[in-house]
C-alpha cells in the first residue's frame, strides 16, 4: 500500500503540481484547499495519513494552527510545513507544533521527494514507496 499524504494549500496550481509529483513518485495524495479543510481530514482519519504538507498561509487555519490543533487533540501526524517566507520564529514554532521540517517555496521536486522519502522511512521503511 502506497503512503498517504495530505496536501493542503490555499493555491490550486501548487496543490496540483505537488499532487502530480508526488502521484508519480508512488504516493497516494489528497488535497485540501485551506487549513480547516485540511484539519478536518486529518482528524477524520486518525492514522489514515501517513504524512501531511501544509502551506503556512491560508484561510480559516494556517499551517502552524492546524498542527497545534492536532496536538491538542491527541494526534501527531507527521508534517512538513511550506513557506515562501521562512524565518527562524516560524522554524522554531513549527518544530514545537510538531512538524518535522519546514520548507522554503518554490520547493525542487527533488528536495520535496527526497525530503517525503526520508520522513516516510524513519516512520516505517515498509510504508515507503518501492523504488
Amino acid at each position: 500500500m502506497s503512503p498517504r499524504i495530505l496536501v493542503a494549500d490555499d493555491n490550486t496550481t501548487t496543490r496540483k503540481v505537488i499532487q502530480t509529483l508526488l502521484v508519480a513518485s508512488g504516493f497516494d495524495v489528497e488535497l485540501a484547499a485551506d487549513g480547516a479543510q485540511a484539519l478536518e481530514r486529518l482528524l477524520a482519519r486518525p492514522g489514515g495519513f501517513d504524512l501531511s504538507l501544509l502551506d503556512v498561509h491560508m484561510p480559516s487555519l494556517t499551517g502552524l494552527e492546524v498542527l497545534f490543533q492536532l496536538k491538542s487533540a491527541g494526534m501527531a501526524v507527521p508534517s512538513i510545513l511550506m513557506t515562501g517566507h521562512p524565518s527562524k520564529a516560524l522554524e522554531s514554532a513549527a518544530l514545537e507544533a510538531g512538524a518535522r521540517t519546514v520548507l522554503r517555496k518554490p520547493i525542487p521536486a527533488e528536495v520535496l521527494r527526497l525530503t517525503i522519502r526520508q520522513i516516510i522511512h524513519e516512520i516505517g521503511p515498509a510504508n515507503g514507496p518501492q523504488q
